[in-house]
């Protein structure tokens, strides 16, 4: 039997922080989401959004649609939890993490490879304001994704936060490719791959401690 005064205090501390209810749930993971899709669109606005010279519009098109179709796989996977309770098995997420940026890489050459001069070196574009524009447009989604899923994971917490991050840059990069030009290799790699790949590293650091199932005390 508990004490009178201590089972009041219990009783008013639970009733000062009440549980919140399936539909504000709800309405808060939707808020989420959507704003994790806001800012981003709204920051890239802001920096003058998709530009097609030199670049032709078919050029564009193409790797953008082979960009974003890589960005929603990665979503996808991330994200979703599949058909069992503990989310997505290891083994798939560790695989789309890795895939997604040599996925990327891989198209934009495919793409690009053979329109005349869109894979020339510019040396006054080695990738740093891509790198950053990247980080820039995943930062919040990445957040946001993290939030909806904190304490969710009791078997890969790390390799939940590292497929997060991942996804989140990889929808940055196709943003960012929208609004870049140069098909150069090496700046793909320093501009527009290793932000997703930091992303990622990111993601396990927190994933370990921020996705984690608590245990109650």
């Amino acid at each position: 039997m508990l004490a009178p005064d201590l089972k009041r205090r219990i009783l008013a501390a639970t009733a000062s922080e009440p549980s919140p209810t399936r539909r504000q749930r709800r309405i808060r993971s939707a808020a989420r989401i959507a704003s994790a899709l806001a800012v981003p669109l709204l920051l890239f606005a802001l920096v003058g959004g998709p530009r097609f010279g030199p670049r032709p519009l078919g050029l564009v098109a193409m790797t953008a649609i082979g960009t974003s179709g890589i960005a929603a796989i990665a979503l996808f996977v991330a994200v979703g939890r599949g058909s069992s309770m503990l989310g997505r098995s290891r083994r798939r997420l560790i695989a789309t993490a890795a895939s997604v940026p040599v996925a990327f890489l891989l198209w934009k050459v495919a793409a690009t490879w053979g329109v005349p001069h869109m894979m020339d070196a510019w040396p006054t574009r080695p990738g740093l304001r891509c790198f950053a524009l990247t980080a820039l447009l995943a930062a919040w989604p990445a957040v946001a994704l993290v939030w909806e899923r904190l304490g969710s994971d009791p078997v890969h917490p790390r390799e939940l936060g590292v497929a997060l991050g991942v996804a989140a840059g990889a929808a940055a990069a196709t943003l960012v490719d929208l609004w870049c030009p140069v098909g150069h290799v090496p700046h793909l790699l320093g501009g527009h791959v290793a932000p997703i790949l930091l992303l990622g590293a990111l993601g396990a650091l927190v994933g370990g401690r921020a996705l984690a199932v608590r245990p109650q005390p």
